[in-house]
C-alpha cells in the first residue's frame, strides 16, 4: 500500500488499481501458488529422501510402541494359598505335525506372496488411477524410467519383426511369415493397415515407433490409442527422447492421452551418442533399429524400409520424387550414414536380418569392390623364384591353406589335391601330401628346416621381395600389393595388414581351393574393417572352411 502510495500519485489510477486490477491478480497467484503446492507435494512423494525419511519417520514410532508395551512380571503367590497337593496340571493337547517338507511349505509361502503382488506385464497393464491434471517434467521423467523396464520384460528373448512403409515390400509374400514373429514393430503413420497388403505386410501389430509429430502433414498422424487398441497395439514408442525439438510433442502427447497405452520414450544419452555418431538427425525407423538392438532379444528381422530409395506404398502416403530425393538429403537428414550403420550392425550384429532388397541395396559398394578384385589377374597377384612352382599354382594341382595358428586339425583332412601351407608355425603333425611355405625373408631358414628333417618345408614365402637381396620361393607382386590398397581405399581401409592382403590373395588366386579353419578368420584382420569385409565373405560364402 505505502509503495503504490510512493510510484502511483493519481487518486483515480489508485482507485482503479485497488478495485480492478489488485483481486484478479491475486486471484491468479492464489492458482498459481495451489498448483505449485500440489506439484512440490508429488515431486516430494516421488523422491528418495522422502521415502527414506518416511521409513525412518515409522520405524521410530514403532519403537515407542514397543516401549509402551511391557511385559509385567507375576506375582508371588501367598503361602496360605499354597495347598499341600499340588493340583495337576492338565495335559495339552499336542498339534499335529504338518506331513509336508520344509521346500514345500517355502515355495507356498512364496507363491502366496506373489499372488499378493503380482508383477505388473503389458498383458495386464492398467493406466494409472492417479492422474492429475498437471504434468511437471520431472514426474513425466519418472514414469518414463517405470515403462523403460516394463518394456525390456515384454521384449527379452522375444523374436521381432521391423516392417517399414516403403513401396519395396510389396510382392514379397511375406505377411505369414511376419505374422509368426514373436512380436511386430511398425513406424509412425503405419495404423490403419491396408487389408489389400496383408500378403505383404501381415495383419499383426505389437510395438508402434512415433515420431509424435503433427504438424507436418496435419491429420495424418493418429495417435488415438483407442484406435491402437483395435489394431492390437501393446506399446507405443517415441523414436525420439525427451529433449530438444522434440519435447513438445512428447509432452503433449502424455497430457491428451495419460498412459492410456504403455509408452516409452528414447533415452536421452543413448540418442544424442547416436546422431553424433551420424553426423545427422537418424530418422524413425533408423532410431527403432538402434533402440531395440539395445535389448536382449532373440533376432530382428528388417523389411519395408530402404532410406527412401523407394516410394511408399500409396495406402501409407503419396510422396513425389523431389520429396522423396529431399527426405533423403536434407539439412535435416542424410540418408547414407544410416544406410552405412546398418551394413555395419548387420555384419557384426548375428541378430540382424535383412531381406532381399534392403541386402542389395546395404551392400551394393561391397559387391562392387568384390568385383573390382575378381577382374585382377592371377597372374599379377604371385611371384614364383622357380618355373616348376609356377607352372604348379596356374594348373591349380593343389588346395592351399593358410594358418596362424600353431596348432590345427588340418592332419585329419583327406584331400585327393597336394595341400600347401603358408604359416609362421611349425607345432604341428605334417602327412605326406602335405608341404609347408615357410613365411620368412631368409632363404637360409629353410635350409636349417631341412637339414633338421622336416623334408616337407619345400621354400620360403615373403610379401614383397624387393628389401630383400635373396628371392623368396613365393611373393606377392608389387603391382598386386599397390591395386589392392587402393580398392580398399573405397572401404576406408587406409594401411591393411599384409596377413590381411595374403588372405585375399589365396582366395583370389585359389577361389575353389584356398582352405581356412573359421577360428583363423579373426585372425587375418587388425581393425574393424577388415573384420567387417571377412564378415561380407563369409555372409556371400565366398570362403570354404575345414
Amino acid at each position: 500500500m505505502n509503495i503504490l502510495s510512493q510510484y502511483v500519485l493519481c487518486p483515480l489510477c489508485k482507485n482503479l488499481i485497488f478495485k480492478n486490477h489488485l483481486p484478479f491478480h491475486y486471484k491468479e497467484c492464489k492458482e498459481k501458488d495451489e498448483d505449485r503446492k500440489i506439484r512440490e507435494e508429488l515431486q516430494k512423494q516421488t523422491s528418495p529422501q522422502y521415502r527414506y525419511e518416511y521409513i525412518q519417520k515409522k520405524n521410530v514410532e514403532l519403537k515407542k510402541q514397543l516401549q509402551e508395551i511391557r511385559i509385567e512380571t507375576p506375582k508371588p503367590i501367598p503361602e496360605k494359598l499354597i495347598l499341600e497337593k499340588p493340583i495337576p496340571e492338565k495335559p495339552i493337547p499336542e498339534k499335529p505335525i504338518s506331513q509336508k517338507p520344509v521346500s514345500e511349505k517355502l515355495n507356498s509361502e512364496k507363491s502366496e506372496k506373489e499372488e499378493k503382488k503380482e508383477k505388473i506385464t503389458v498383458e495386464n497393464y492398467q493406466p494409472p488411477t492417479q492422474v492429475v491434471s498437471v504434468y511437471q517434467e520431472t514426474m513425466m521423467s519418472h514414469f518414463f524410467m517405470l515403462y523403460q523396464k516394463l518394456f525390456y520384460d515384454y521384449v527379452e528373448g522375444k523374436s521381432i519383426a521391423l516392417v517399414g512403409p516403403a513401396e519395396s515390400v510389396l510382392g514379397t509374400g511375406r505377411g505369414e511369415i511376419i505374422d509368426k514373429f514373436d512380436l511386430v514393430v511398425r513406424l509412425n503413420k503405419s495404423i490403419p493397415l491396408p487389408k489389400d497388403l496383408s500378403k505383404d505386410i501381415g495383419t499383426r501389430t505389437d510395438i508402434l515407433y512415433n515420431s509424435l509429430n503433427i504438424s507436418d502433414f496435419p491429420g495424418e498422424n493418429k495417435l488415438s490409442p483407442t484406435l491402437h487398441k483395435k489394431y492390437g497395439i501393446k506399446f507405443v514408442c517415441s523414436s525420439y527422447p525427451f529433449q530438444g525439438v522434440f519435447k513438445e510433442d512428447i509432452a503433449r502427447y502424455v497430457r491428451k492421452y495419460r498412459f492410456e497405452l504403455p509408452f516409452k520414450v528414447m533415452d536421452d544419452e543413448r540418442f544424442r551418442k547416436f546422431e553424433q555418431a551420424l553426423g545427422t538427425r537418424p530418422y524413425t525407423g533408423t532410431c527403432a533399429i538402434m533402440d531395440l538392438l539395445c535389448y536382449p532379444i532373440k533376432y530382428l528381422y528388417i523389411t519395408g524400409l530402404d532410406f527412401y530409395y523407394s516410394k511408399y506404398y500409396s495406402q501409407y502416403r503419396e510422396i513425389s520424387k523431389s520429396q522423396l530425393k529431399h527426405t533423403r538429403n536434407s539439412t535435416i537428414h542424410n540418408a547414407k550414414p544410416q544406410l552405412n550403420y546398418l551394413r555395419h550392425i548387420a555384419l557384426l550384429d548375428t541378430r540382424v536380418i535383412l531381406d532381399p532388397f534392403l541386402t542389395k541395396l546395404v551392400f551394393e559398394e561391397y559387391d562392387k569392390v568384390w568385383r573390382n578384385m575378381k577382374n585382377i589377374q592371377s597372374k599379377s597377384i604371385f611371384g614364383f623364384q622357380q618355373e616348376q612352382m609356377k607352372q604348379y599354382f596356374e594348373m591349380k594341382l593343389c588346395k592351399v591353406f593358410f594358418t596362424k595358428e600353431v596348432s590345427h586339425p588340418i592332419s585329419s583332412f583327406q584331400s585327393d589335391k597336394p595341400i600347401f601351407m603358408i604359416t609362421q608355425q611349425l607345432g604341428f603333425p605334417i602327412q605326406e601330401n602335405q608341404y609347408i611355405l615357410f613365411i620368412t625373408p631368409n632363404r637360409q631358414d629353410i635350409q636349417k628346416l631341412q637339414n633338421e628333417g622336416k623334408k616337407n618345408v619345400i621354400g620360403n614365402f615373403y610379401f614383397n621381395h624387393a628389401k630383400n637381396k635373396e628371392q623368396p620361393s613365393i611373393y606377392l607382386h608389387s603391382k598386386f600389393l599397390y591395386e589392392m590398397r587402393q580398392i580398399l581405399l573405397r572401404l576406408n581401409m587406409q594401411n591393411p595388414s599384409l596377413y590381411f592382403i595374403l588372405f585375399l590373395a589365396i582366395l583370389l588366386y585359389f577361389p575353389d581351393d584356398a582352405i581356412f579353419l573359421e577360428k583363423d578368420i579373426t585372425l587375418f584382420s587388425t581393425n574393424l574393417e577388415e573384420r567387417k569385409w571377412i564378415n561380407y565373405l563369409m555372409r556371400k560364402k565366398y570362403i570354404s572352411f575345414l
